[in-house]
Order: C-alpha cells, then sequence, then structure tokens
C-alpha cells in the first residue's frame, strides 16, 4: 500500500529505448486506495511489448542451483540432523555462563562460585604460605 503522493512510476524500456511510462502507476489500481492490482501491470507490460512469456534459456542459467551446491546443501543439512541426535555430552560447570567445555578447566580472571579466577591460589602467588 503506498500514499498517493509516493507512488511510483513503471517505465517500459526496450531495447535500451523507453516504450511507456505509466507515471504514479495510473490506471494500474485503486489509487486512492494505493492498491496496484497485478493483472493491470501485466497488461500494461504487453501492451508496450515489453512482457516475456517464456523466460529465455540463459536467465535460467543465471538462477538455477547447481548440482554441486544443492549436493553440498544436502550434505550439510544431513550434517546437522546428526549432530542434533546425537546425545548430549556432559558438561563440566565452570561456573562461566556459556561455556559447554566438557573437561575440568578454569577461566583465568573469572571469578564465580565456582572458582577463583586465579591461575596460582593467592598465597602461593604472593609468596605467603
Amino acid at each position: 500500500m503506498y500514499a498517493r503522493d509516493t507512488l511510483p512510476a513503471l517505465i517500459a524500456v526496450r531495447d535500451g529505448v523507453v516504450v511507456a511510462c505509466c507515471p504514479q502507476l495510473s490506471s494500474l489500481g485503486d489509487a486512492r486506495a494505493g492498491k496496484v492490482e497485478p493483472h493491470a501491470v501485466e497488461a500494461w507490460l504487453d501492451n508496450a511489448r515489453v512482457l516475456l512469456r517464456e523466460v529465455p534459456l540463459e536467465f535460467e542459467d543465471y538462477c538455477r542451483i547447481r548440482p554441486e551446491e544443492d549436493a553440498l546443501l544436502e550434505n550439510m543439512m544431513r550434517e546437522k540432523a546428526k549432530l542434533a541426535e546425537l546425545p548430549p555430552e556432559n558438561i563440566y560447570n565452570c561456573g562461566v555462563k556459556g561455556c559447554c567445555k566438557t573437561f575440568r578447566h578454569q577461566h583465568v580472571g573469572v571469578k564465580n562460585d565456582e572458582q577463583s579466577g586465579l591461575l596460582l591460589c593467592q598465597e602461593i602467588a604472593l609468596g605467603t604460605s
């Protein structure tokens, strides 16, 4: 839906030459409601002799998915499905949100309820033990 004063124009170009122009999309729908009728646009393009009924072969070549791309996508989807089927591993609770490591570890510089955040205990680091 478009506001009346912001309706675009439709311009038909054939062989590099403008052959028809429809400012504010007049006669292509209900301007007051700001709606354009697809059948009216198709008829306008046909009258301007710029409507292609059959897509040229080279255009289809640009838009089609190559067999190797299709096979790659299919393989990626299969791998993703396999990963979803795997049972979840036991994740080690290091106390850091979002960490999914399965082995015992610490995050240096991160202090929380599970770890001090220090590589060495404070006594060893300060030499007080």
